[in-house]
């Protein structure tokens, strides 16, 4: 009898190991086959996809500006990370409000600290002016945002259109640089 016991014994302690075994295939097997499929999901050349991004620049402990975007692919090779549906807050240090801009697609090169961004691109200043394109570029270094593409810019008394701006971020001064044509409205009626 004690025989009898030590083989029924170790006959369960053989299927226990086994099931253990079976169990821990079958998990690693699992998990790597999640991960394939997930590097599958990736798109060609990209290094980390992020859903729902929100970057805020910051020096010396203060807010430069902030970039949300719904989604972001950065290829580390060439440092540089699409973006699609932009917002970007540009905090004023000097008194005169926020500048926000918004576009459907851009680029951010974090090395050289730019943003380039096309879509139905609008920027509103807190004076009240809209400015409208197809693409600009923020430079951080120089507090700048630059277009080369044709622009619109609208307030409530007038509405301007030009090839190339120039809009600081520092003082909120803007320069139009070529084909400029303006209306404004008075009280009287139009003038151009």
């Amino acid at each position: 009898m004690f025989e009898r016991l030590s083989i029924r014994h170790l006959l369960g302690l053989a299927i226990l190991i086994l099931s253990g075994v079976l169990v821990a295939a079958i998990v690693i097997n699992q998990r790597e086959r999640v991960s394939e499929e997930t590097i599958a999901t990736l798109p060609k050349d990209v290094d980390l996809v992020l859903h729902e991004i929100h970057y805020t620049e910051t020096r010396d402990g203060i807010r430069r500006w902030t970039l949300l975007a719904d989604s972001a692919q950065h290829m580390v090779g060439d440092g540089v990370t699409h973006i699609e549906n932009i917002r970007m807050t540009f905090f004023d240090l000097e008194g005169h409000g926020d500048v926000l801009l918004t576009a459907r697609e851009g680029a951010f090169y974090s090395e050289v600290g730019e943003v380039e961004v096309f879509g139905d691109v609008v920027l509103v200043s807190p004076a009240g002016y809209s400015f409208y394109t197809d693409r600009a570029r923020f430079y951080d270094s120089e507090a700048q945002i630059r277009s080369e593409e044709p622009v619109r810019i609208v307030s409530e008394t007038m509405e301007l259109t030009g090839k190339g701006m120039r809009l600081s971020l520092r003082d909120h001064t803007f320069v139009l640089l070529d084909d400029i044509k303006g209306r404004w409205s008075t009280e009287k009626g139009d003038k151009r």
